[in-house]
């Protein structure tokens, strides 16, 4: 299988890019990158199956035929954010290409734009998967695990502890300033509805040194997606917040000021705050090495309430990255029949011990655990 890997320099695509290399089953990797320099730090990163990789000099912004930039490969790939920018542009020309399409969107406005496309990729026959990466993506298979254990699912509550040392990246701080702004979605009482971001905060317990992290609502996909596969489910949130609470104060602070409203303003404080954090660091000290994810589903089981949780800490690159390298070996086996716009926990479309295998064998400990309700 031939795959061409959009934002496969940055800091959550490298990871995918060097598991990419290490599966039989991927032929070639042509990565895309502004400059050479970026790419030959990658090629120099990536010790098995660097011999694979293929350099495509190339800018987004100034791209004009991507559909004729990915014809010839199997598969398009894309860790480039920010997604809400790219997704549905980058899902359209790579099902126009007659490539099928992964990725690690993050945004929901980026999900439910990708979903508009459903129609149009089933009658090409070729598969989007859309945010395979931490969360969406092993949040997903969490839920999926879970719900698939149970009778009946009603809740699915979803939260998750960032890492600020993983998260320099322009695309990364952009999503940052995005998820804090405005209203974001929050599926309740059955119905999607809008609350603002950064309300709800609860303290939610993580795996190892994370402990217990403040998270709040922000914009991620699956309260969007998440009702889409689950019957009769009353309730999905999504909450999430960087380890170091005043991060996420100054997240909120900056979006309740509308400063981060307009593209151009946004642009300019991800570059400000890029510049900012290794001060941040000295004045609020180091940070856990972990991001981590836990997913609580409740429901019946033999007429008896339950409460599912299924946790995991580790390198946040491991945990994005794994997923959606994973997903892209599971279409080169030809294991995803099903055509059309999927998010992960999508039933029958990608299997969850199969991404918690890969998991466990870098080292991130899936954990399971069971309540009465």
């Amino acid at each position: 299988m031939k795959v061409i890997f959009f934002g496969g320099t940055g800091s959550m695509g490298q990871r995918a890019v060097s598991e990419l290399c290490s599966f039989s089953e991927i032929k070639e990797v042509t990565v895309t990158a502004r400059t050479r320099e970026k790419y030959e730090t990658l090629l120099n990163q990536i010790k098995k199956g660097n011999e694979k990789l293929k350099y495509l000099e190339f800018d987004i912004n100034s791209a004009e035929d991507l559909a004729g930039i990915i014809r010839g490969h199997d598969v398009a790939a894309s860790a480039i954010g920010p997604f809400y920018r790219y997704e549905k542009r980058l899902a359209l020309a790579a099902v126009t290409a007659g490539a099928d399409y992964v990725s690690i969107c993050d945004d929901f406005d980026a999900a439910q734009q990708v979903f508009e496309l459903d129609g149009f990729v089933r009658e090409r026959h070729q598969r989007v998967l859309t945010g395979v990466g931490w969360t969406p993506g092993l949040s997903s298979f969490m839920a999926r695990a879970g719900a698939d254990s149970l009778d009946t699912v009603e809740k699915i509550n979803v939260s998750w502890a960032g890492n600020s040392d993983d998260s320099v990246g322009a695309a990364v701080i952009l999503h940052v300033l995005h998820i804090f702004y405005g209203l974001v979605p929050s599926f309740m009482d059955g119905e999607l509805k809008m609350v603002p971001a950064g309300s709800g905060k609860e303290v939610v317990s993580f795996p190892g040194v994370l402990d217990r992290i403040n998270v709040y609502n922000v914009g991620h996909p699956e309260p969007v997606t998440m009702p889409r596969y689950f019957s009769g489910v009353k309730e999905v949130t999504l909450k999430g917040g960087i380890n170091e609470d005043v991060l996420n104060k100054l997240a909120l602070l900056v979006g309740r000021l509308g400063l981060s409203k307009s593209q151009t303003t946004r642009d300019m404080l991800a570059a400000m705050l890029r510049k900012s954090l290794p001060l941040l660091r000295k004045t609020i000290g180091a940070a856990s090495e972990h991001s981590g994810i836990r997913v609580d589903i409740s429901g019946t089981l033999n007429g008896e309430n339950k409460q599912l949780v299924y946790s995991a800490a580790g390198p946040m690159d491991i945990l994005t990255g794994v997923p959606m390298a994973v997903a892209v070996r599971e279409l080169a086996k030809g294991n995803i029949k099903q055509v059309g716009v999927f998010a992960p926990e999508a039933p029958g479309v990608l299997d969850p011990s199969v991404f918690f295998d890969e998991l466990e064998k870098r080292g991130v400990q899936i954990i399971r655990e069971e309540k009465k309700g």
